[in-house]
């Protein structure tokens, strides 16, 4: 991982010297509010081993997200994005092998983990269309839980990698509507890992002046990670759904 956070690093400064990115004419402060509606799968096994396949019942969690924006063309805008991904699912099994144990009878897995984003990006484009690149890190924390249904064994694989994503927003505005469409787009894939989330709405400014605009909105927003060797354990992990929003720009 110390590769990759170097190779992050280095891609930022890159990115921050040769951007001829344009700044915000004033401060602006966005923060939004999601409730997002998803469902969610995992495939998950020991390292090396066959990955067993569950399936969760579809949760409610809000999404909290707050970007500040400035006027200095060198410096970066800051986004800051929290959500809860949980997932839970009883399977009969024959043999799972999980963390370095062997499960012979039903299995109760249970994945209980954050998604904490921050985000350094330029503004390329702001206009009508406008259009954001940067960086961002990920931070997944948390448990991953397998346990005997009828039984005492049990065995918990912890998760805590912060992983560097290349990153990328467009949104287009429909002129004397109030409405717009925007995607967000995070990614990155290395050593046989991946990870992704990628989102897009349509948001509707019922408030729209010069001291603050409010705004409505409904989008889909899809997460998944392929990750490899984590505590001895294989796993992939997806959680997708749509949701409901609201946004304030000040």
């Amino acid at each position: 991982m110390t590769r990759y956070i170097s190779t992050f690093c280095a891609s930022f400064l890159a990115l921050s010297s040769v951007s001829t990115a344009q700044a915000d004419t004033l401060w602006g402060v966005y923060a939004n509010a999601d409730y997002w509606q998803y469902e969610g799968k995992a495939d998950v096994a020991q390292t090396g081993k066959n990955k067993t396949p569950f399936v969760f019942d579809e949760q409610n969690q809000a999404s909290l997200s707050l970007s500040i924006e400035h006027p200095v063309p060198i410096i970066p805008n800051i986004r800051l994005r929290h959500t809860a991904l949980q997932g839970n699912d009883t399977k009969k099994v024959v043999a799972f092998e999980f963390g370095k144990f062997v499960f012979t009878q039903d299995v109760n897995l249970d994945i209980d983990l954050t998604s904490t984003d921050m985000v350094l990006y330029y503004e390329v484009l702001d206009n009508v269309i406008s259009a954001d690149i940067g960086i961002a890190a990920k931070l997944l924390d948390g448990d991953i839980v397998a346990k005997e249904v009828n039984g005492l064994n049990k065995k918990t694989v912890s998760i805590k990698e912060t992983i560097p994503m290349a990153y990328l927003s467009t949104k287009a505005k429909l002129p004397l509507t109030g409405l717009s469409v925007k995607a967000d787009v995070a990614g990155v894939s290395y050593n046989g890992s991946s990870l992704s989330d990628v989102q897009a709405e349509i948001m509707y400014n019922f408030v729209d002046n010069l001291a603050i605009d409010i705004g409505i909105k409904a989008g889909y927003r899809q997460i998944t990670a392929t990750l490899e060797d984590i505590e001895n354990t294989d796993a992939d992990i997806e959680f997708k759904g749509p949701y409901l929003g609201l946004e304030m720009h000040f």
